[in-house]
């Protein structure tokens, strides 16, 4: 007799896996070994579309009865298989994740588990190499719901969004205590690191800072004591700066200011801002001033960021 043919029709496959997870009670590990099997033959064959949807769904229904171990087990085979697939990071690939990081509770390290995985191959299989910004906005979204902050702040931060950047604000006030610690040095933990990008992420370093300003000065009427224009060379608009009682503030907006005016690559300093010296020579004075007026400019850390900055911008000029 000839060898029966495999069947590979998920619709065929996963009736007697999530039959196991019907019974009473579940049989949650012989589920999960039978959709390993199953997604293990389908793979060797080649049939990575229907790997995937046997694995999906058995992890979905494993995830819904809180089976944490096992579902995230095949939510990493998911991943696993998305790797030796070659799937690219599309919507419907990186809803599937979604769909399974929102059903992992966030005590313990399951979900870390998966979403280490999904952003390791949304970075390989992606145009981002640190991953993909919709995956790390959404893992953001789900750890400040979680009150996980340092967590949330990772993956925002990563994300280089518009809208998770507001989040972040969010975020850098409460955790700040509504503004009751200095929020200077929760500022310079998101501005810092998106001035040392390459190229500096302004847009959402702008957003942030309107975001956290906005919260501040509802919070204390007196937080904003006045504001000054910066010019800026037609078209561009002019600039207008919220002067704090934080000097950290009113630093970390001058320096958004500073980079953003920085030359195109290629372009000297001299020919893009005259003979001042360039933007390297305007952050290294900005720095030594603020250094003399915020300790948390003085800060270790932060200096070796802002040194960081200014020779990056002085080897440009």
């Amino acid at each position: 007799m000839p060898p029966r043919a495999q069947v590979t029709d998920p619709a065929k496959l996963l009736p007697p896996i999530l039959r196991l997870l019907e019974q009473s009670p579940p049989d949650a590990y012989s589920a999960q070994q039978k959709a390993r099997t199953t997604a293990a033959r389908l793979l060797a064959s080649a049939n990575y579309d229907s790997a995937i949807e046997v694995l999906f769904s058995s992890a979905k229904e494993l995830l819904k009865l809180k089976e944490w171990g096992s579902g995230c087990d095949l939510a990493v085979y998911l991943v696993q298989a998305y790797e030796k697939g070659e799937v690219e990071v599309t919507a419907d690939s990186k809803a599937r994740l979604t769909q399974l990081l929102a059903l992992i509770s966030g005590v313990g390290s399951w979900r870390k588990k998966l979403a280490d995985a999904a952003i390791k191959w949304s970075s390989d299989s992606g145009d981002c190499p640190t991953g993909d910004p919709d995956l790390h906005k959404y893992l953001g979204e789900l750890y400040y719901k979680d009150r996980q902050f340092p967590q949330a702040e990772h993956h925002l931060l990563a994300s280089c969004k518009r809208d998770a950047a507001i989040m972040l604000a969010d975020l850098m006030f409460e955790w700040s205590s509504e503004g009751a610690k200095d929020p200077g040095l929760y500022a310079c933990q998101i501005i810092l690191p998106y001035l040392s990008l390459t190229p500096p992420a302004i847009l959402p370093a702008k957003a942030f800072m309107s975001r956290l300003l906005s919260l501040l000065s509802a919070k204390n009427p007196k937080f904003i004591t006045s504001s000054l224009t910066a010019p800026a060379e037609p078209p561009a608009a002019p600039t207008e700066v919220s002067l704090t009682i934080s000097e950290t503030l009113n630093f970390l907006q001058l320096a958004i200011l500073s980079v953003q005016r920085a030359p195109a690559e290629g372009v000297s300093g001299v020919q893009a801002r005259g003979t001042t010296g360039g933007v390297g020579k305007e952050w290294e004075s900005l720095t030594r001033r603020y250094k003399g007026m915020s300790e948390v400019i003085r800060d270790e850390a932060v200096q070796e960021v802002t040194i960081k900055e200014w020779h990056f911008h002085r080897n440009r000029n």
